[in-house]
């Protein structure tokens, strides 16, 4: 009975250990990937589109804070096959002020785009 009891724990602290599963391919959370520290800024409402044969996306962020944020993003722009197509774009600064909603903006820069990657860290 005891060594039960001692597997049975042992199973309950491995448990707790566990990494989570990774998100759903094609929701909203595998568009964001976290380089680093990402702290204080909530990921809403992602909208996908085609216009004039490139892909455009927008992408909600809000600070959910009560004081002033700061955060660095890129969009990386995926083929069919997932593999990036063209060049990686430079990191960009965001402002966000305190309890602050923003949608941030993306058009692909080739039209062989057909899914992307927000990356996203805090200093």
């Amino acid at each position: 009975m005891r060594h039960f009891i001692l597997g049975a724990l042992a199973l309950v602290l491995l448990a707790g250990c566990a990494t989570p599963p990774p998100p759903e391919p094609g929701s909203a959370a595998s568009k964001i990937v976290v380089m680093g520290k990402f702290k204080g800024i909530a990921v809403g409402a992602i909208r996908v589109a085609r216009e004039n044969g490139f892909l455009t996306a927008k992408v909600q962020l809000s600070n959910i804070t009560s004081s002033n944020q700061m955060m660095y993003y890129r969009f990386a722009w995926l083929g069919a096959d997932g593999f990036p197509v063209g060049d990686e774009e430079t990191w960009r600064v965001l402002n966000l002020y305190a309890n602050q909603a923003t949608f941030l903006p993306a058009i692909a820069n080739l039209p062989q785009a057909a899914d992307f990657r927000l990356e996203v860290k805090t200093p």
